[in-house]
């Protein structure tokens, strides 16, 4: 269902083109939501709307996973690309257009369609445009795009709120989803639509994947939703640790938020760096285990009573570089464990977990940050994370007795 081969090596302009529409998405997502979250605060509304607001913006991506996967495999990746940009410049365009609340709600729901329409649709690309070899890399190239736009919406956000009001900041969102639509055309690699290879087609259909069918990847996918679900508890609780218990400042609480960001986009090379040398897929499975269980140690660290507030920085940038080697490790194994013509539904079906996952994990956090002290629910937190991890390994044992010596990726369909 590509259209291109290898017979070049990876086509590296593809993959930055990719990376620079991961940055725009997120510059556009992020910078639109949290200058309506500050519109919220500034117009006197209270904790409730801007909860509703965050839940509306990752509903999408949790309900529509099935949908989107499919279309990912079925419909053209630029096309799908380009109109999930056209989509998100539309919503934010409406959304200065109105300050009514529930057209706000509406509209931040249609944005993040856009998002969750955009997701699949390039993690099943990228295998298409790197070699094997290369696909670590690459992957690395476009988490950093994406986590850089992530980081930079909230600082664009508050800067152009600040200087401009609310639509200055939404316009500035709207050119960075119109630039990602247009950058689109940049990507010659396609995948899905009408001109895939019809004579790779022919014959008996191919048998449908799911991802219960495959014991090792569903283990890999619940282990690794369980704990960001812990992850997102802890989060909702990070700005009391810092501002209450340490009774550190505003500027300290932002540097140190911001460490697990930046340990995140050093841990994409460091990931792509040590996947190249792992053969197996068992090796990815152990790798994902120990980063879970080594992230629910540093979950216990933070919630110890530390000398100063400044030690929560290398604990916060130690803990991105292993959330960086975990996001690494189960999209190589996807890639390679995946049949091609069924990756856009595996990403998506793959992502659908994270985010639901990331939805209990804010409820979590705030039944724990009534019911115990802060630095405890860090340290139940860390201990659950570990406990996890220790119930997945005799599953992960099980899935990997029968994996080949050297699991060899899914093949990618040629064309010319």
């Amino acid at each position: 269902m590509s259209f291109t081969s290898f017979a070049d090596g990876t086509r590296w302009s593809d993959i930055h083109a990719a990376a620079a529409c991961a940055f725009l998405a997120g510059m556009a997502m992020f910078t639109a939501d949290f200058a309506l979250v500050l519109h919220l605060q500034s117009t006197g509304l209270g904790g409730a709307a801007v909860a509703t607001l965050i839940i509306c913006a990752t509903l999408p991506m949790v309900l529509l996973s099935p949908f989107t996967g499919r279309m990912a495999d079925r419909f053209d990746s630029r096309t799908l690309m380009a109109s999930s940009g056209l989509l998100q410049a539309a919503a934010i365009t409406g959304m200065i257009l109105t300050d009514e609340l529930p057209a706000l709600l509406g509209l931040v729901v249609l944005n993040a369609c856009g998002t969750a329409m955009l997701q699949p649709t390039v993690s099943a690309l990228i295998p298409a445009i790197a070699t094997p070899e290369d696909l670590p890399r690459a992957i690395a190239t476009v988490q950093t795009g994406t986590l850089i736009g992530m980081a930079a919406g909230p600082g664009a956000a508050g800067f152009v709120v600040g200087a401009h009001g609310t639509d200055g900041a939404l316009i500035v969102a709207v050119c960075c989803a119109l630039l990602r639509a247009a950058l689109c055309a940049d990507i010659r690699t396609r995948r899905g639509g009408v001109r895939r290879d019809l004579t790779a087609h022919r014959g008996a259909e191919k048998p449908a994947w799911k991802l219960r069918g495959d014991r090792l990847l569903t283990v890999m996918a619940i282990g690794f939703g369980s704990v960001i679900a812990c992850l997102c508890a802890v989060n909702v609780l990070e700005v009391f640790l810092v501002r209450e218990v340490y009774g550190a400042s505003e500027g300290t609480y932002g540097l140190i938020h911001a460490c697990w960001t930046l340990g995140m986009a050093g841990g994409a090379w460091i990931a792509a760096a040590v996947i190249r040398r792992l053969k197996r897929d068992a090796h990815l499975a152990w790798m994902l285990m120990t980063g879970l269980a080594m992230t629910g140690a540093v979950c216990v660290g933070l919630g110890m009573p530390l000398p100063t507030v400044f030690l929560l920085v290398p604990l916060m940038m130690f803990g991105g570089v292993l959330n960086a080697c975990q996001n690494s490790a189960m999209q190589i194994s996807v890639a390679r464990r995946v049949p091609e013509d069924f990756r856009g539904r595996a990403g998506a079906k793959v992502n659908g977990i994270l985010n639901a996952a990331t939805l209990i994990g804010f409820v979590l956090g705030g039944a724990l940050s009534s019911a115990l002290p802060t630095r405890t629910v860090f340290v139940v937190i860390g201990v659950a994370t570990i406990a996890i991890v220790v119930c997945c390994v005799p599953m992960i044992r099980r899935g990997t007795r029968d994996e080949p010596e050297a699991a060899e990726p899914a093949p990618v369909l040629a064309a010319a």
